[in-house]
């Protein structure tokens, strides 16, 4: 009979707990990606790259998540998430958009 080391044996046994946390805590994952999100937005809010904002999150099932975000920006502030977000094909419209 082969035994295998303890740390092998300590780290199979304490994966398997995690899992079990993992498990009892997802059905919590949408307050915490909320919680997330609008950390974030309030950032760019104080850094004026965006107005106002809305964010939620809702669990459509295990591991599955819908993220609404509804953001109040001007023409500018647009356009500069466009660019941040997009920059490789906004590049042929660059000459039509001047910051």
């Amino acid at each position: 009979m082969v035994e295998e080391p303890i740390s092998v044996s300590i780290l199979e046994s304490t994966i398997r707990v995690l899992l079990r946390f993992v498990f009892v805590i997802e059905p919590l994952a949408p307050a915490g990606i909320t919680f997330a999100v609008n950390r974030q937005l309030r950032k760019y809010k104080a850094a004026g790259v965006i107005g106002n904002y809305k964010a939620k999150s809702k669990r459509l099932g295990r591991y599955h998540y819908r993220v609404e975000v509804d953001l109040d920006v001007t023409g500018m502030q647009a356009l500069h998430l466009l660019s941040n977000l997009f920059p490789h094909q906004l590049n042929r419209f660059r000459r039509w958009f001047h910051d």
